[in-house]
């Protein structure tokens, strides 16, 4: 447009209005009366410059000069290099200097060679003699042709200041363009042209209609520049306008560059952009290059369903050959926001900040248009963006997903209907995820970087979203979550944390794979292993490589400062943490078992598994043969003393019960902790400081808990959550222990068979009984054989009481009770 409006209309009226001057000065001017009319002309140098032609010339008594149909031909270097100047009346001032046309006026201007290469294809040229036609058959010009065809009226020279003025309307056509301008004025000294008012043009550019409207234009052709006030120009749905404009242009008549200021403002439908100033460079065919906009960039989108707001404090754009732009740079707080409204769903939002963002954009459509490719935010980056959550019996909800980052990269690629969607994004230097869900649950993550990987993802209601694929964490990665509160509870469950090197999200199995020297805590439980991973579904995990679980009593805390027997701590090669059934198996092997231990006491087997909905643990070898081992330790700490506080206790109150070590080996343990029963069987042998004893089975009670928290039925906990309240698991004293099926007791100087031994810790008692076919029998070496139907004794002493009939009975007892005591000499 502005190439049009300043090389041609400018052009041809610099030429022209500057020949008037020359020839009504007279110099080396002639004129004769034909019979056909007036002829004026002048040769410089033995070339003819310029002929007039008049149907009739009337020389008047007062110096005017009228002529009537006049038609002024101006030559260039060669013969058919002219340009027309014709009108239907003109009137010449000789006394004054004053040059007026009467009526409107016409001149006719060929391109300069550089704006004829400008001509679009196909375009026919016009034949230059339909220009010396008379006045009166020629039509303004339809832009077909390769002249330019301009319309005025009311047109005055002045010869003395050098100015040609009218204050009519200007119009000319050229190439589908028209060219209005109300009032205009030449100053061939200073070879500047005004445009006076209402500038207009209007037409095709490239094949696409355009309008531009300016209240004032300026064209100086020693500096090839235009000025243009508060223009406005339109196309194909867009606007684009300013307070001022300022355009460069190139001898061959092409943009060079332009400057706007003043509330510069580009609009497209619903799509605005403002700017205190703009600057942009073009190529010889007038296309962008490069644009810069400063001072304060914003842009917002009306639209009801995808609203969108951004800002920056400058944006530079860099354009292909096409005109298509391939770079976007935005730096000072720069930041754009998009909402995403769909009937029926919720609102989806997503933004990006950062101190500098840079966009490129590839070509498409033989190179024309362009699409996003790539985004690039650097100092503070952060990106986030919303995803529906639909829960059955539930209005639909979003997940939030925020990533923050010293500099962030997004990919873009296109979506199954051709549209823009990210595809990648990749985070360096304090990278950190944080992902907001219903119901309070969140979840963060910061690491050195973090690479995630987008793809479309199916919803509950038939739909598709765009939903994290993979996610990879690399470098210091911790990871903060909070579970969201369970229909039905009072509180959530406690948050959890976890740490490692790298972590590694797969969108497929929902599952978090953490390697590296993890760390994993959660309420009263915490964990390190070489690997951990976590299915955010089901909400169970997996910990492999040199695992070590440990579970703070329930109520304890690091300010209480816990003593050994209210931490209890597991070993394994590897553990699986079941969260729906609450069951945590922790395993090992033969040669390397998994252990658990709480202060003096413990159980080591090739298994364990703790039930948190029912309180127990199971031990069990990996293979027939293997063996359970277990240890009760009676300390003063295990019976909820202070060493310092106890007394020494007498030999009738179980004074080697505070001391007493248990070990336990058989084929298998089963702990209930709501019974405080550990249950071994298949074979168990037990050894003491009392002795050692064999069974078929042995049940070992355990004194309550003081501070043993309840179960809140039907409340469900993670599967990592605090075991600790089940895990006071040997931590209270030995009652008792129950030895049933071959009982085969040693101790020093004493041995004894029966078919069940009971062990109070209380005053280190034992009850041995037997059947009726096989009673109890005990030997010792004080005491010699002994026989009967239960036998009492005690570690402590040589005393063994023996009675007819079952322990503790008030019936009469009848049963018969045999010794033999050896009498020493």
């Amino acid at each position: 447009m502005l190439v049009v409006l300043v090389g041609y209309l400018g052009y041809g009226r610099y030429r022209a209005l500057r020949t008037w001057k020359d020839i009504l000065k007279r110099s080396g001017i002639h004129i004769t009366h034909e019979t056909d009319g007036y002829t004026l002309s002048q040769s410089l140098g033995g070339k003819t410059s310029f002929t007039m032609h008049a149907a009739k010339g009337i020389e008047h008594a007062d110096g005017k000069v009228s002529l009537h149909d006049a038609v002024l031909t101006l030559y260039g270097k060669t013969p058919n290099d002219f340009d027309r100047i014709y009108g239907s009346d003109f009137e010449y001032d000789e006394k004054s200097g004053v040059v007026r046309a009467l009526g409107e006026t016409f001149i006719d201007v060929q391109l300069p060679g550089a704006l004829a290469g400008q001509q679009p294809k196909n375009t026919p040229v016009g034949d230059s003699k339909t220009s010396a036609n008379p006045p009166h058959s020629k039509a303004v010009g339809d832009g077909s042709d390769r002249i330019i065809h301009i319309k005025t009226s009311g047109l005055i020279y002045l010869r003395k200041l050098g100015v040609a003025a009218t204050d009519q309307e200007v119009e000319f056509h050229y190439a589908g363009l028209q060219c209005l301008a109300k009032g205009a004025e030449f100053n061939s000294g200073q070879s500047v042209l005004h445009l006076l008012s209402d500038v207009r043009v209007t037409g095709d550019v490239r094949g696409k209609p355009m309008t531009v409207h300016a209240t004032k234009a300026d064209l100086d052709r020693q500096a090839n520049t235009v000025a243009l006030e508060q223009p406005v120009a339109q196309t194909q749905g867009r606007t684009m306008k300013a307070a001022h404009a300022l355009l460069h242009l190139r001898t061959d008549g092409s943009l060079e560059r332009g400057e706007g200021s003043g509330g510069v403002a580009f609009d497209e439908g619903t799509r605005h952009m403002t700017a205190p100033h703009l600057d942009a460079t073009f190529n010889t065919a007038s296309l962008p290059q490069t644009t810069k906009l400063t001072g304060g960039v914003v842009v917002w989108d009306d639209d009801a369903q995808r609203p969108l707001h951004g800002k920056a404090v400058e944006v530079d754009t860099r354009f292909n050959a096409q005109g298509a732009p391939t770079n976007m740079v935005a730096t000072g707080g720069a930041q754009v926001a998009l909402s995403d409204h769909k009937e029926g769903g919720p609102v989806l939002s997503r933004e990006m900040h950062g101190d500098r963002i840079v966009a490129t954009l590839v070509p498409i459509a033989h190179k024309t248009v362009s699409r996003l490719s790539e985004v690039v935010a650097t100092g503070s980056a952060m990106a986030r963006g919303d995803s529906p959550v639909v829960q059955s019996g539930h209005a639909p909800e979003t997940k939030s997903t925020t990533i923050t980052a010293d500099n962030l990269r997004a990919d873009f690629g296109l979506d199954a209907e051709q549209k823009n969607e990210v595809k990648k994004l990749f985070g360096t230097g304090h990278a950190r995820l944080q992902q907001d869900a219903p119901l309070g649950a969140q979840q963060t993550s910061s690491s050195n970087t973090v690479d995630i990987v987008f793809a479309p993802q199916p919803t509950k209601n038939g739909g598709t979203t765009t939903g994290i694929a993979s996610a990879v964490q690399n470098g210091h990665v911790v990871i903060h979550n909070v579970p969201a509160l369970r229909a039905g509870a009072a509180k959530p469950n406690p948050p959890s944390d976890a740490s490692g090197d790298h972590a590694v999200y797969d969108g497929t199995t929902t599952k978090l794979t953490l390697t590296g020297s993890v760390h994993y805590t959660q309420g009263d439980t915490s964990l390190t292993a070489a690997t951990l991973v976590a299915n955010q579904t089901t909400g169970d995990a997996d910990a492999d490589g040199n695992v070590l679980a440990t579970l703070l009593k329930a109520g304890s805390t690091a300010a209480a400062q816990p003593t050994t027997a209210q931490v209890t701590h597991v070993t394994a090669d590897r553990a699986h943490l079941t969260h729906a059934s609450q069951i945590g198996d922790f395993y090992g092997s033969e040669a390397h078992p998994a252990r658990l231990w709480q202060g003096a006491s413990q159980v080591q087997a090739a298994s364990l598994r703790f039930d948190q909905q029912q309180r127990t643990l199971a031990a069990r070898p990996a293979s027939a043969g293997g063996l359970v081992h277990a240890v009760f330790a009676n300390t003063s700490e295990a019976n909820g003393k202070n060493t310092a506080q106890s007394t020494k206790p007498s030999s009738h109150q179980g004074g080697e019960s505070s001391g007493q070590v248990i070990k336990v080996t058989s084929a298998a343990m089963d702990y209930a902790d709501i019974e405080r029963e550990a249950t071994f069987s298949g074979g168990v042998h037990i050894d003491g400081t009392t002795g050692q004893t064999r069974s078929q089975r042995a049940v070992v009670f355990l004194n309550p808990a003081p501070s043993a928290s309840k179960a809140v039925p039907g409340e469900a906990k993670p599967a990592s959550a605090t075991l600790a309240e089940q895990t006071n698991l040997f931590g209270g004293s030995v009652q008792r222990v129950v030895l049933s099926g071959a009982v085969r007791l040693d101790q020093p100087g004493r041995a004894g068979t029966g078919e069940q031994l009971v062990y109070t810790a209380a005053d280190s008692t034992y009850i041995l009984t037997g059947t009726p076919a096989k009673p109890p029998h005990m030997v010792d070496v004080k005491q010699g054989n002994i026989t009967g139907a239960t036998l009492l004794f005690r570690s402590d002493d040589s005393t063994i009481i023996v009675t007819g009939g079952p322990p503790g009975s008030t019936q009469p007892q009848h049963g018969r009770i045999h010794t033999e005591t050896e009498v020493r000499q």
